[in-house]
């Protein structure tokens, strides 16, 4: 399995993130030479630092994501990023989207590590996630939907209003995606 990056898909500087994938990949590695959340820190630097599964809190609440540990990076280029084994989550940017977009991006991101790289996946299990854990309502949807209604869709992400409608009809559902 070839190394995947994945993010939220807010405006980003890209040139940072193909750096770090260059040096991070390899054409033919074997998924064990996957990078590990020690070596991420290593490679970016700047105060990046790990917290342990079950120690991130995001909006006061804390929030976890398997065994996985969150990768904390206020140099990332995008809110929150995942890479195989772990989350990368950048604080600086976070701090400026209400609460429910705070635990949307987590739970996005935690999403890869369960269901894959597929967005629309992710978005999806992240909205279902919120309304059984309790901190995703109606309202909170909204604001997520304002948050992603302006981006323009890429090679990854539907665009944002796309993005927002399955968002609503997958809260809505009983099916567990």
């Amino acid at each position: 399995m070839r190394t995947t990056w994945s993010s939220i898909g807010a405006p980003s500087a890209l040139a940072f993130t193909a750096a770090l994938l260059t040096a991070l990949s390899m054409p033919a590695a074997p998924a064990s030479a996957q990078p590990t959340a020690e070596e991420y820190v290593r490679q970016v630097g700047g105060g990046a630092h790990i917290v342990p599964p079950g120690q991130f809190h995001v909006a006061g609440r804390k929030v976890w994501c398997g065994r996985r540990p969150t990768v904390i990076d206020n140099q990332l280029d995008d809110y929150g990023a995942a890479y195989p084994g772990f989350l990368i989550m950048n604080p600086r940017l976070i701090s400026r989207v209400p609460d429910a977009v705070k635990l949307w991006i987590y739970a996005h991101e935690c999403a890869h590590q369960f269901r894959g790289p597929d967005e629309e996946t992710a978005d999806c299990f992240a909205v279902q996630r919120g309304r059984r854990q309790g901190w995703l309502k109606p309202s909170g949807l909204e604001q997520i939907c304002n948050f992603i209604s302006p981006a323009r869709g890429d090679a990854m992400h539907l665009a944002g209003p796309h993005r927002c409608a399955q968002m609503r009809r997958c809260y809505g559902s009983k099916k567990v995606e």
